[in-house]
């Protein structure tokens, strides 16, 4: 039986005038079919499509506690091309900024959310203007956040930084901020004790700087800061070589003190702009006589009020040996 049914069938296929029959018949009902689809197509439909969702700016001391939806609902109202168009070719997305939602302070956290109602415009943005939209589902989006500990740490600064010669700093290297607040598990908190940049790398500076560099931070932890200001200062120095008699302290009355030598060498260094001033008496290089023992006949050169913009190198020789006469 099945093997007669399937001799007709091929015998039905492989005549002619039946072949010519079918492809006009099939001709036909893909007229009929095209005509009807595009007729279907200009007509105004209600559907609902599903728009994603990206969220931007979260929080950096707030933590999720579940995930939010990845798309909404729009229930609209359009032709069918339009509808079609959206589904085959718009892949447009809907962001939502928490920066800019609505907050509302919960026991250890808040809710961020949004009056989908007010995000109309921007959903009408997403679509194609054809498109009547008529509503939008959920009405309010809400997303859940928990506080996350926190804990203020310094800034610590990698550097290679090297100055041409003649070169110092003028003033120690700066950091803004030179500390921040980081955000994560406290049991990981407690284990930062600073953050670090990364390496800000210069070679022969010659002139202040101003520089941004990156933090580095732990996976664990995040921080609202990603930049600080590296804020150097240099100027040129010069540097002298002094020959200065030394003096004597707390020497008690009716002795004499003689050093061996009584002269020293003082190399110092001093910015550029107060060289007039290496030019007056402003070293007073001095031994102290209470501190003489008969265990030892040797003196410590002490260097007295030297201005905090010069900087001593080197004192030669910086202890002295000495003879205490009695007068």
């Amino acid at each position: 039986m099945f093997e007669n049914l399937k001799n007709r069938i091929s015998s039905f296929f492989k005549s002619k005038s039946n072949n010519k029959k079918l492809s006009t018949y099939a001709l036909f009902l893909f007229l009929s079919f095209s005509f009807w689809f595009l007729s279907m197509l200009s007509k105004h439909h209600e559907t609902t499509l599903k728009i994603p969702v990206v969220y931007v700016n979260l929080p950096t001391d707030k933590v999720l506690l579940s995930s939010p939806i990845s798309f909404v609902e729009a229930r609209v109202k359009a032709p069918g091309f339009s509808i079609l168009f959206y589904n085959l070719f718009n892949f447009s997305k809907l962001t939502l900024n928490i920066e800019q939602a609505n907050i509302k302070p919960k026991t250890g956290g808040s809710e961020v959310f949004w009056l989908m109602n007010s995000k109309r415009e921007a959903v009408a943005e997403v679509i194609s203007s054809s498109m009547e939209l008529m509503a939008i589902n959920p009405e309010r989006l809400i997303i859940p956040f928990s506080n996350k500990a926190k804990k203020k740490v310094v800034v610590k600064l990698n550097q290679s930084i090297s100055l041409k010669p003649e070169i110092w700093l003028a003033n120690p290297i700066a950091l803004v901020p030179d500390s921040v607040m980081i955000y994560g598990d406290q049991q990981q908190l407690d284990s930062v004790g600073f953050v670090e940049t990364e390496e800000l790398l210069l070679a022969d500076v010659s002139e202040s700087i101003t520089s941004n560099v990156q933090l580095s931070f732990p996976a664990t932890v995040q921080c609202k800061t990603s930049v600080v200001e590296v804020i150097i200062e240099v100027e040129p120095f010069v540097e002298q070589l002094f020959k200065h008699k030394l003096e004597v302290k707390n020497l008690k009355k009716g002795y004499t003190l003689k050093l061996f030598p009584e002269v020293v060498q003082v190399t110092i260094q001093a910015p550029k702009d107060n060289y007039s001033m290496l030019q007056t008496d402003f070293l007073k290089l001095q031994v102290d006589a209470s501190l003489i023992s008969e265990d030892s006949r040797i003196l410590a050169v002490e260097v007295e009020d030297l201005p905090s913009f010069i900087q001593l190198k080197r004192v030669y020789p910086s202890r002295v040996e000495f003879l205490l006469i009695k007068e």
